[in-house]
């Protein structure tokens, strides 16, 4: 996941929406822009770990192909005719 990706996720004490980039949810501390609390990166952490997961996993599925095919294209096995397994 690029640093500079935007995610947005909840703000613990007035529920809102912040909207930055993923960096900025790793900083030490930072301030709500909607209620102007103190943040702490370690209330963001599991959710950036799990958003990070998730979009690594989708960069590997686009890269890679999808698990379910069962298609070995590059052993030319395939006849061009490649699609997920039922």
């Amino acid at each position: 996941m690029s640093a500079e990706e935007i995610i947005s996720l909840d703000c613990p004490y007035c529920q809102a929406s912040i909207i930055q980039p993923l960096n900025w949810f790793k900083q030490t501390y930072a301030t709500c822009p909607n209620c102007k609390g103190g943040l702490a990166a370690a209330q963001f952490a599991l959710r950036v770990d799990e958003l990070e997961q998730a979009l690594d996993a989708s960069i590997e599925e686009m890269v890679m192909g999808s698990p379910e095919s069962s298609c070995d294209c590059a052993a030319g096995g395939c006849g061009g005719g490649c699609g997920p397994t039922n």
